[in-house]
């Protein structure tokens, strides 16, 4: 059976997750507004400011967190909530600009962002793709795990109510782009747990955390090395 379909949408989102970048830096030194009741509800004319303790742990992520490696286990989520397709990977980050994408299943695929170029190879293809960073995160600004706090202020937030222990947060962004419909993120004592990304038919893809270390990654992990006898398609 073709694992074509996860390989598409895991590419999609983790494409998508680095247009934060584009995202901060069109802000440049702007202030992230505070989550308020007008946030919350989707009413932007109130200024009471309403910080929950999930949006509070992604606050606390974002500043705290500054590089990290973490297992990662995925799986397609069907519109009735049913489980699709699954796969692992690991990640590794450090803002803003790198970060390493290794998928072992089903997919054998490296993303890799390196602050200049966004790197692709498909090995089980025998192919890499690359293209400028920039041109390559137009879409929606899904890196809320990667990005910085200045991207808040392009959400709505909603705070869910707390399930198994977590604290649950939607975030939808304010300019909708593309075909995500909202982010639900779930914390534990602070470290992101789940996180599911759903599009506007109701479909998703959901991300399960589990071993992190937070911490400096090694250089080496952000810098690709091309393969010997590997085709190359550059892309602007």
């Amino acid at each position: 059976m073709s694992t074509e379909p996860l390989r598409s949408a895991e590419r999609r989102h983790w494409l998508g997750a680095f247009a934060a970048l584009s995202a901060v830096k069109a802000h440049g030194q702007q202030r992230p507004a505070p989550i308020s009741q007008a946030t919350l509800s989707g009413d932007q004319s109130s200024t009471v400011e309403r910080k929950g303790a999930a949006y509070v742990s992604l606050e606390r992520f974002l500043r705290q967190v500054q590089s990290a490696s973490v297992e990662v286990n995925l799986r397609q989520v069907r519109r009735d909530g049913e489980n699709a397709r699954q796969g692992r990977a690991s990640l590794q980050f450090q803002r803003p600009d790198r970060f390493r994408w290794d998928s072992q299943s089903p997919n054998d695929q490296l993303v890799l962002a390196d602050g200049e170029s966004l790197w692709i190879h498909d090995r089980d293809l025998e192919q890499v793709t690359v293209r400028p960073l920039r041109s390559a995160l137009e879409g929606l600004p899904t890196g809320l795990l990667m990005g910085s706090e200045r991207l808040l202020s392009s959400f709505k937030f909603e705070e869910l109510p707390e399930k198994d222990g977590l604290q649950w947060l939607k975030a939808s962004a304010i300019e909708r782009q593309g075909l995500t419909d909202h982010i639900t993120i779930a914390f534990l004592q602070s470290m992101p747990r789940l996180m599911q990304i759903t599009d506007l038919g109701g479909r998703g893809m959901r991300y399960e955390f589990s071993a992190w270390k937070v911490g400096p990654v090694a250089a080496a992990q952000f810098r690709f090395v091309m393969p010997t006898g590997i085709d190359l398609i550059r892309m602007a």
